[in-house]
């Protein structure tokens, strides 16, 4: 991927023994990297003059294909810059990819898609992964470690957020902030304890969090020491699906924040 004139400079430089496969980079609109329309074809014959070059491809990145100033603008910088230009051409992210490729020149050569693949919906909340069938990549999940009987006034946690409003029972979940957990998720998030949906009630704390067992003893499932917890992603006890999407919503960030904050302590399993 090449988006500025330094990296053509190194290109020029280097000695190779078969040319490379280049993808040109263009700066539709986004203005994150990428050659301006103006500046685009000059790079592109700077390249193609290059021993080094083989094939250039075309390639650009939309900013608002989940959102409703949508993407007919940088598709026409893309369609005007690129024009006659040989080369195989790729525009769409996920959400791109989803909500736009009916269009063939959005669709082009090759599409990118990024979060769709880990199972997140690239327009949450207006789009659902139900709505484009995808499933969870990621499962985070976690046992009970504690139960706790609650009286009417009880406080939960640091700074007392949650109040009970009645008599209920929570558990404490051994999951928080420094295992990736959000700690600026609210009282409400959702979370499965035994595949059953449920609610983070009060502050994560840093290694544990507390959910409300009331949903699911009123669905007549046990709930104590030992039980599932699936903070996002698919529960093993009767495999309900909890979209990341959702926590991330929640929590007032999208669902790679929370992918990518996985902490190096939680165990992964393939």
């Amino acid at each position: 991927m090449v988006h500025c004139d330094e990296q053509i400079d190194m290109l020029a430089a280097h000695k190779t023994q078969q040319p490379h496969h280049v993808w040109l980079k263009l700066n539709s609109g986004m203005n994150r990297l990428g050659f301006t329309p103006q500046r685009y074809r000059s790079a592109w014959a700077r390249l193609n003059a290059l021993p080094q070059v083989d094939e250039i491809g075309h390639v650009t990145h939309f900013s608002d294909a989940d959102g409703p100033r949508g993407i007919a603008h940088q598709v026409e910088a893309f369609h005007a810059a690129t024009l006659d230009l040989p080369g195989e051409r790729s525009l769409a992210n996920s959400a791109a990819t989803l909500r736009h490729a009916s269009a063939a020149q959005v669709r082009a050569d090759w599409v990118r898609a990024g979060i769709a693949l880990y199972g997140s919906a690239p327009d949450h909340p207006e789009g659902r992964t139900a709505h484009w069938g995808l499933q969870p990549a990621m499962t985070l999940a976690t046992r009970l470690i504690g139960v706790q009987q609650l009286a009417a006034g009880d406080s939960v946690g640091y700074g007392s957020r949650f109040v009970a409003p009645a008599p209920m029972a929570i558990g404490v979940a051994a999951c928080g902030y420094a295992d990736g957990y959000p700690r600026h998720a609210e009282t409400g998030t959702p979370v499965l304890v035994e595949g059953v949906r449920t609610r983070l009630v009060g502050r994560v704390s840093m290694d544990m969090l507390a959910v409300d067992l009331e949903p699911v003893r009123a669905a007549g499932v046990h709930a104590g020491f030992g039980s599932e917890v699936t903070l996002w992603g698919q529960a093993a006890h009767g495999g309900a699906i909890l979209p990341i999407d959702e926590v991330a919503h929640a929590a007032g960030t999208i669902a790679y924040e929370l992918m990518c904050a996985l902490a190096p302590r939680v165990p992964v399993a393939d």
